[in-house]
């Protein structure tokens, strides 16, 4: 998994980024060395290069018999830096006229593998030239040396850019003189071809470089072969009418490209509902033609006569269909819309010129010329005429560029050159393989005079970088800008629609617009490469630590256009544009060495980060199962199997802005003073560093000894405790609020815990430590890991044993019975003392054994914002409570049979194993779920709040909220419950005594020593809040525990953002209590903030499929919230509550599906559920109507917390205020939740912080 994320890093390994370094600075002096040959003519400048695809954490070194070269030592030769494509390239000085003996030697984790063959030999030249060393793998034989003359001013080689076409001929040349030459050749290629294909937008051989099919074979007889050796395996694909046993089934009876174009139509739009595909099917056709199109399919003659018109009019059916599906795309990912617009580049053009009866008849003329030798002629006549007008398919573009290169030599005519040129550059029209700037001369057609000079604006632009040898940085982004325009303009002519009955003529230019916006977007990616490599040269992001703000420009203007490219091809448009909002405005800001600047740019950098992560997630869920089961039925190439998601990420626009992204990471975190490490949970741990995707106790029970988790994901639902004794430390690698519930419960536990959200440091400093045994130390201003010294593995097992002790001795004894009156006797349960008839309790009534610690607390809450002073002062919600007893008299007011049961169901609760548990934890839940509450109870819990309100129902247990058992987050609250319907209030009640029995509430009270007998549940019912911000607070600090430092964390909206394991960090503010000092420690950077559906309107229609913004959040002190002062909505608001639950009861600590109480959690937004439905008439109620939250995307730049230092401040001592009165009223420090509703302060609840 880690290498899944580092796909998005620029490097492979941390001596790869430090190979960078080295090799700049040793090139430094070659800079003047023709200037002063006297002072350097000793020596001369070498490069090596070499491009092979090695697997993750491999590198190259060259190692050879001159010292510059290691004297044969491989731990003293010098490392080559990766860079884009697979190619490993670095320099040294070698002495002059020496004779240099060298091999390419592979370092791994395992050892050294030096390449097959003899040493690799060479002479270096006098000093007036630089050596261009190209080397391939294991072809010790083939070593390309160029010579190039130093000149004053310029550097001693080439950019590494300009080489690849001269690397493709050359490759091309190794491969005919040796099959397997060939065979690793193609590997190669395909780990760099791409979506596009193209490795320069304006390459007209770019369709040959990605060729993975088979050589070129120029021949004078119909020679053409009709045997296919594939295989159609379809045994492991899914059933009929699957796209992928459509695909392979259609394949066996499909020699030709006409037939498997036909093939790909049928699946993307024969069978397609109202032929509009679905991404099931666009995944699998887009592999499908991707690999036809590069040759990893072969096409081969399979009989009869079908001229290329055939073939551009299934390509229009298909294109016609991959437009409908970017058209009806609504879903926030936009995946129809990615796969849509790249399956269109894979197929052959349907313009006028080609769906004729007889298109394409230059070559025929060609081939009756009398300026050619008959030889040639013939070769003509087999290989290109006939095959075209008989079965063309993509071999014979990759023909046609041969036998161009190989008459393009002046020995025959210039008169049949130039017409076999024609042909050829409309044969790449044909096959969609024209440069960018033939695109955009066509698209030209028909524009508007102002759209028309935009793009020659542009041509203008890129006219002059090619004139530049070496463009500064700042050329590069003015490029790119006038691209991102060009390609803005033909979105917004895309984004009219395609009407069913579009004519031809216009469905063709459509084609071309389309072709045309994305081969934008792949030269971007050119762009943002050379930018890159600019950058680096300059020095990177050490570079802008001392830099005038001017020097970040480029930097962030680069990452600016890259956005803007990403979404305009659909990934996340909305999301796309609030990062490019914050970025423009930190920029304005400037001043990026003051701390606070620096943190904040920080946060919208991680957003960033997160983003183009996004895209690597949703093509490892898109295209790798594709490729797989599609490949293996087909039995294409492995190595075109392996490297194909890979290679679609490496040649997109999200890598060169992932590298940006990176650069500027690391001067951000640097200036800001902070690590790419962020402590949670203080302490050392010491076992066996294991990876989990979550942190799963059935998993970690499989572990016998003690292990520290390197956990790639969390929902904020995990038990630490209820994880086992072996689990003794966690590094997650994502951000999550420090005062999540999660964060709390590690805590408690005292569990060391850490955030990594750099997937490059812990790829290079924490993966190479799976399976050894390491120390993870956890300090209030550091990280460290490191492999465990033997003092530490020694104490670490005395300390694991007596653990395991404990958790024995709890288990077998600690969690005693309840005793009689309803007293708990001993451990941590609290006592309780059960009603003895059903009645409803005032919430100034509420006692801990009557209703818990949390009704108790609040009750407490309500009496001391009643008495606060002006500078402390604080709300709470009005409230009640359903005390403890009143489910265990529903409980038997049930059946007999139903009682029984449930006694069953907790006895075996105690001792079940994990995998029956989980069916005992649904059917108690389902059990006491349908429990009801009687009439005069529900009307007595409505009369407490006015008319038309809407309210939340909360837990209370005995076993949450206490000093030793926060519980945080463990049991549900359910939310939107409309205080004048009976049935729903009842529902909800019943869902939250239901939760007192999921999976993880089970284990967390077994790792607690708690019987689950002696779990109790009261509810408490409070009117639902409507919070501009919502905070957690905790009164003293949870890292040191300074009594004087209250740490808040803050997000927009409800307080479920913080509460839960979702990805981002929330405004985390230091307060100093007895100086009312603020510090601000973190910016906010979550994507969205859930909201009440109310305060978002749909996406219009032909919109994203996303939320609109009808407003800023209403900033503290708004008068807009004046009409809920008393903390309660308009009786028709229809809004999510305070800390609101995504999984309620049968949730079993799931994070999808629906729920009991009808609620669906996708994502960060809720919905109702199909299946909600309401019996108000009947004894038992179903679960209650509940109304949507929805995710807003957020854009920190319109918001004074993140703009303004004085609004941060103001808050801060506010808050600050009134955690040192919670504290005295409490006596200790405290958990706080509360909220902003306007300006108003409420306070939600409290605990003892842990």
């Amino acid at each position: 998994m880690l290498q899944q994320r580092s796909l998005l890093r620029s490097g492979r390994g941390s001596s790869c980024s430090r190979g960078l370094v080295q090799h700049r600075i040793s090139r430094a002096p070659l800079q003047c060395y023709a200037k002063d040959k006297a002072e350097t003519a000793e020596k001369v400048p070498v490069r090596f290069r070499i491009r092979q695809k090695v697997e993750y954490g491999e590198r190259f070194k060259v190692v050879g018999n001159q010292p510059g070269l290691g004297s044969w030592d491989v731990t003293k030769a010098p490392e080559l830096k990766w860079h884009d494509g697979d190619l490993w390239a670095g320099s040294v000085d070698l002495p002059v006229g020496k004779d240099i003996e060298f091999k390419c030697v592979r370092v791994t984790s395992g050892g050294e593998n030096w390449e097959d063959g003899n040493n690799r030999k060479f002479k270096a030249l006098g000093p007036r030239y630089s050596l261009d060393i190209r080397c391939t793998w294991n072809s010790t034989r083939n070593t390309d040396v160029h010579a190039h003359e130093l000149k004053p001013e310029e550097p001693p080689f080439r950019e590494l850019s300009s080489l690849q076409s001269l690397d493709h001929a050359a490759a091309e040349a190794e491969a005919l003189a040796s099959r397997r030459e060939e065979e690793r050749e193609r590997s190669r290629q395909a780990s760099y071809s791409s979506m596009s294909s193209y490795s320069d937008s304006d390459s007209e051989a770019g369709h040959v470089a990605g060729w993975q099919g088979k050589q070129v074979e120029f021949m004078r007889s119909n020679q053409h072969s009709r045997e296919r050796n594939g295989v159609w395996d379809t045994s492991g694909l899914p059933p009929a009418p699957h796209p992928l046993q459509t695909l392979v089934r259609g394949d066996e009876h499909a020699a030709n490209w006409l037939k498997k174009l036909e093939v790909a139509k049928t699946v993307l739009v024969d069978e397609a509902v109202r032929a509009r595909p679905s991404v099931e099917a666009l995944a699998a056709g887009f592999v499908y033609l991707q690999w036809v199109t590069t040759g990893a399919i072969a096409c081969v003659e399979g009989g009869g006569h079908y001229r290329p018109n055939h073939h551009a009019r299934v390509a229009q059916h298909i294109f016609r269909s991959c437009e409908w599906a970017i058209e009806d795309d609504r879903e926030p990912a936009r995946a129809a819309t990615l796969l849509a617009r790249k399956l269109s580049t894979r197929l052959p053009s349907f313009g006028e010129a080609f769906t004729q009866t007889v298109p394409l008849t230059r070559i025929r003329d060609i081939a009756h010329r009398n300026d050619i030798p008959s030889d040639l002629k013939q070769e003509i006549k087999h290989t290109l005429q006939n095959k075209l007008h008989r079965n063309a398919g993509p071999e014979d573009l990759v023909a046609a560029e041969a036998m161009l290169n190989r008459i393009n030599n002046g020995q025959y005519s210039g008169a049949f050159v130039n017409e076999f040129k024609i042909f050829v550059a409309e044969l790449r029209e044909f096959f969609n393989a024209a440069t960018f700037t033939q695109l955009l001369d066509a698209v030209k057609v028909g524009m508007s005079n102002e759209d028309t000079q935009v793009i020659d604006f542009f041509l203008g632009q890129k006219a002059a970088l090619d004139s530049k040898q070496n463009p500064s940085p700042e050329d590069l982004v003015a490029t790119c800008h006038a691209l991102t325009t060009v390609r803005a303009l033909l979105m917004g002519g895309l984004n009219s629609g395609l009407r069913n009955d579009a004519p031809d003529a216009a469905l063709a230019m459509r084609q071309r617009w389309r072709l045309a916006e994305v081969r934008a977007e792949d030269y971007a990616f050119v762009l943002l490469s050379r930018l890159d490599n600019a950058l680096e040269q300059q020095g990177g992001g050490a570079a802008l630590l001392n830099a005038h703000d001017l020097a970040w420009a480029p930097v962030l203007g680069g990452l600016v256009l890259g956005l803007r490219h990403l979404g305009l091809g659909g990934l996340a448009p909305a999301e796309a544009m609030a990062i490019e909002a914050e970025l423009v405005a930190w920029q304005k800001e400037g001043n990026y060495r003051d701390r606070d600047n620096a943190l904040r740019l920080k946060a919208t950098l991680e957003r960033m980060q997160r983003f183009t992560e996004q895209y690597l997630e949703l093509l490892l869920k898109l295209l790798p199962p594709v490729a797989e089961a599609l490949g293996k039925a087909l039995g294409v190439a492995p190595y075109a199997i392996t490297t194909f998601t890979e290679a679609e990420i490496r040649a997109n626009v999200v890598f060169q802005v992932s590298k940006l992204t990176t650069l500027l990471l690391r001067a951000c975190r640097t200036a800001a003073g902070s690590s790419s490490w962020d402590p949670l949970v203080a302490g050392t741990a010491v076992g066996k560093l294991v990876e989990l995707q979550e942190l799963d106790p059935a998993v970690l029970a499989g572990f016998n000894e003690p292990v520290v988790v390197l956990l790639r994901s969390a929902s904020g639902d995990e038990e630490v405790g209820a994880s086992g004794n072996a689990l003794q430390g966690v590094v997650l690698t994502q951000d999550l609020p420090h005062l999540s519930h999660l964060g709390v419960r590690a805590r408690q536990e005292r569990v060391p815990f850490a955030i990594l959200d750099d997937p490059s440091v812990a790829a290079q400093d924490v993966a190479p430590l799976l399976g050894q045994h390491i120390a993870l130390t956890v300090t209030p201003d550091s990280v460290t890991i490191a492999p465990a010294t033997a003092e530490q593995l020694a104490a670490a097992a005395a300390a694991a044993g007596g653990k395991a002790r404990a958790g024995a001795a709890a288990a077998n004894g600690g969690a005693s019975k309840q005793q009689e009156g309803g007293e708990a006797a001993g451990g941590p349960a609290g006592a309780v003392s059960k009603v003895s008839s059903v009645r409803m309790l005032p919430l100034l009534d509420c006692m801990p054994t009557l209703a818990g610690a949390k009704a108790s607390s609040c009750a407490r809450l309500e009496q001391i914002s009643l008495e606060a002073k002006a500078a402390e002062a604080f709300q709470t919600p009005r409230g009640c409570c359903v005390p403890f007893g009143v489910m265990e008299l529903a409980l038997a007011a049930l059946p007999y049979e139903q009682q029984d049961r449930y006694k069953q169901l907790l006895a075996a609760s105690e001792t079940a194993g994990l995998a029956e548990l989980t069916g005992i934890s649904e059917e108690l839940q389902a059990l006491v779920g349908s429990l009801s509450l009687p009439d005069n109870l529900l009307k007595s819990l409505a009369g407490t709040f006015q008319p038309g309100s809407l309210l939340i129902c909360r837990s209370s247990a005995n076993v949450e909220d206490l000093a030793g058992m926060s519980g945080a987050g463990l049991y549900e609250s359910v939310p939107n419950v409309p205080s004048d319907r009976p049935g729903d209030i009842s529902a909800a009640v019943a869902a939250v005594w239901a939760s007192l029995y999921t999976r993880r509430a089970i284990l967390s009270r077994r790792a607690a020593g708690v019987a689950q007998s002696d779990a109790c549940m009261a509810v408490l019912v409070q009117e639902l809040l409507f919070p501009t911000y919502s905070f957690v607070l905790h009164t003293a600090s949870p890292l040191n525990g300074n009594p004087l430092a209250a740490e808040v964390e803050i997000a927009a909206g409800l307080g479920e953002t913080l509460a839960s394991g979702k990805r981002g960090s929330a405004w985390r503010l230091e307060i100093n209590k007895s100086t009312g000092e603020v510090k601000t420690l973190a910016f906010a950077n979550f994507s969205e903030a859930l909201l009440p559906s109310s305060a978002v309107k749909p996406a219009p229609a032909g919109g994203n499929g996303g939320s609109v913004e009808t407003a800023e959040l209403p900033p503290i002190g708004s008068a807009s919230l004046a009409s809920m002062l008393a903390g309660v909505g308009p009786a028709g608001w229809k809004s999510g509550g305070l800390y609101s639950k995504a999984n309620t009861a049968g949730g079993g600590g799931s994070s999808g599906g629906s729920t009991p109480t009808g609620l669906s959690w996708s994502g960060s937004s809720l919905s109702n559920s199909p299946s909600s439905s309401r019996d108000e008439g009947s004894g038992v109620a179903r679960a209650g109507e509940l109304y949507e939250c929805v995710g807003r995307t957020m854009d920190y730049s319109r918001h004074g917390l993140s703009k303004s230092s004085d609004v941060r401040q103001a808050l801060g001592r506010r808050i600050g205020a009134v955690a040192g009165l919670l504290e005295r009223q409490f006596g200790g420090a405290q958990d706080v939740e509360g909220c902003f509703v306007g300006d108003l302060l409420y306070v939600v609840q409290t605990r003892p912080q842990p």
